[in-house]
């Protein structure tokens, strides 16, 4: 489905020149994350996410220029890419983020984020002076986007809010995708976080307040996109879901 900049300005909240640059850009050739795709964006969570947390920088503090800088942009596409054929070719999740660690790398201007970031990935968290990750490894097997913001140059002081910004988008949109491949991925042991916290009434409390306090964050940051995602919460059965897998 196509969108447009003011698509995503009413329906996400982004703001409109953000918006309209990802509509614009045309898909990345060779790309294994765009394979077989003619539009950059459409309304698929998976691509959708990327202008949504473009807007959340902007509002953090990163100037608008730096966010449509073709190294950032660049970055991210590299390590979506890597994304894709780890997930395609079945390679260990480990070796995404070494790889995006070593794209971030090349271009840096943050050598304290790429710093706690290479702790982070490489599960030394005593070294790592930022709150990285959350309890549940499913939650977190998308962070190696993180090393895009490695082409930005902000001061460590701003470097928690932006991450605490991609873990409130991001932790919503995975939990909404993992409850609704829960069957495909108990078939072929993927990640799932509804899987990974036991799949009763507990888990599905858990993943609730997981929820609420995504949303909690994000109406501090973005009101147009935490009013959808309240929406999903007050409307997704998490119980119902969960207990549909419950064995006789």
């Amino acid at each position: 489905m196509f969108l447009s900049k003011d698509d995503l300005k009413l329906a996400f909240g982004i703001d409109l020149e953000i918006a309209g640059f990802y509509v614009d850009r045309k898909v990345p050739e060779g790309n294994a994350y765009w394979k077989g795709r003619k539009l950059y964006v459409n309304t698929m969570p998976a691509y959708i996410f990327m202008p949504i947390y473009t807007d959340l920088l902007f509002r953090c503090g990163i100037p608008k220029k730096d966010l449509l800088k073709e190294s950032f942009i660049g970055l991210a596409e590299a390590i979506m890419h890597s994304a894709a054929v780890q997930e395609f070719e079945g390679r260990p999740l480990q070796q995404h983020f070494e790889e995006s660690l070593e794209l971030a790398q090349k271009g840096s201007v943050n050598p304290f984020l790429l710093g706690n970031l290479s702790h982070y990935f490489q599960k030394d968290s005593q070294k790592t002076e930022l709150e990285l990750g959350t309890p549940f490894r499913s939650l977190n097997r998308a962070d190696a986007y993180l090393c895009a913001l490695c082409a930005l140059d902000f001061s460590p002081q701003l470097a928690q809010d932006l991450i605490d910004a991609w873990y409130a988008l991001i932790t919503f949109y995975l939990i909404t995708d993992d409850l609704e491949d829960i069957r495909s991925d108990l078939q072929d042991g993927s990640e799932n976080i509804a899987i990974e916290t036991g799949l009763s009434d507990a888990a599905a409390s858990r993943i609730e307040n997981m929820i609420v306090d995504a949303y909690s964050k994000m109406e501090k940051l973005n009101p147009v996109m935490a009013n959808r995602m309240d929406h999903k919460r007050q409307t997704l059965d998490v119980k119902g879901i969960l207990r549909s897998f419950h064995t006789k």
